[in-house]
């Protein structure tokens, strides 16, 4: 996306630039939302996308509140709990982990793209969801995205094991039925995500599965597709230049699950969708295909004539409805697709 375009929003020509009036020198820029500097400092600003606050109001579908979990780093999250769940005679509720997409360099949990597609989700797929919001790149490059969001899914384990404070989690989050998901960068975090749990005893937490959609995986070779109309190659160009380590080329682990054996991951079940139109649909298929020949149990569907995050980015597709549909039938073990 030269220009991100959110259905009606379209190419920024002209932003508002204090930045360049003071002279400085520019290293790269994401028009519209990001620009970074030679001397290292960063401006984050948005033309297309704000933020929206929390709300519990009573006539709201989805509530919705904002918790700390590590004021040192900043690490917080949004929770998101359906109405119709708040009764007494309410069952509990899947818990949904969700990691934000953005390039590793965007977003956030308070985005309006991200709250009203969450809202939807956890009112659709009726769980408790959690949609986390950690550090950026490029003043926090990977893995720190990494550490924030296991860091949040532990607090959430400590959270179980210690009877939690927090009302929403001790009265209606299922801790036995536990899934990680996230969309584009997000979706690259659940993966390294799903594997360190993999690797830690998560007690009393049960991870029954990993939902990627459209995961930005990288490689070596530059993507060939033209025609994503969400994702430009510049883009993801720009993405990697300032998440990964300084020094690290794309054949890192961050960039590409694939430089490292999947034989001997413990992963749970994993969706991955994929989007027909996405400039990354071969590395979403390579992955999937990975996992099936490492010997895990994953599944793949593909959304017919849509680009990267549509889910955001379009909010009006109507392919939504298709990819929740997916995503409750995964949650709750039934019609998996291929």
């Amino acid at each position: 996306m030269d220009a991100l375009s959110v259905d009606g929003l379209v190419k920024i020509d002209h932003v508002h630039d204090p930045g360049r009036r003071r002279g400085r020198s520019v290293e790269e820029e994401l028009e519209g939302f990001l620009r970074v500097y030679k001397d290292g400092s960063v401006d984050r600003f948005s033309c297309v996308v704000s933020d929206v606050p929390a709300s519990e109001a009573p006539q709201d579908p989805v509530a919705s509140k904002d918790v700390v979990m590590d004021s040192r780093t900043a690490l917080w999250a949004r929770f998101y709990l359906p109405r119709k769940a708040v009764s007494p005679l309410g069952s509990r509720l899947p818990l949904l982990i969700y990691f934000h997409g953005g390039g590793f360099v965007l977003g956030s949990p308070a985005w309006s793209i991200y709250h009203v597609f969450i809202c939807r989700l956890a009112s659709q797929t009726n769980c408790l969801v959690v949609s986390v919001g950690y550090r950026l790149a490029p003043e926090h490059r990977l893995p720190v995205a990494y550490d924030d969001c296991f860091t949040a899914v532990d607090w959430i384990r400590r959270q179980a094991k210690q009877h939690s404070h927090d009302s929403w989690l001790s009265s209606y989050a299922d801790f036995s039925r536990c899934f990680l998901a996230g969309d584009s960068a997000g979706g690259n975090i659940a993966h390294h995500v799903a594997v360190r749990c993999g690797r830690t005893d998560m007690k009393p937490v049960e991870m029954r599965g990993v939902i990627l959609l459209q995961p930005f995986f990288g490689g070596g070779k530059v993507e060939t597709a033209e025609s994503d109309p969400n994702l430009s190659q510049r883009w993801v160009e720009v993405f990697w230049k300032l998440s990964l380590p300084v020094g690290a080329k794309k054949d890192h682990p961050a960039c590409n699950p694939l430089a490292e054996a999947l034989d001997d991951v413990s992963l749970p079940p994993v969706m991955v969708c994929i989007s027909e139109r996405d400039v990354l649909k071969q590395r979403n298929m390579d992955y999937y295909h990975a996992l099936k020949n490492a010997g895990k149990t994953a599944f793949y569907v593909v959304l017919k004539d849509v680009g990267h995050a549509f889910q955001v980015l379009n909010p009006r597709s109507q392919r939504i409805p298709d990819l929740i549909k997916v995503m409750y039938d995964f949650i709750n073990e039934s019609n998996p697709c291929t």
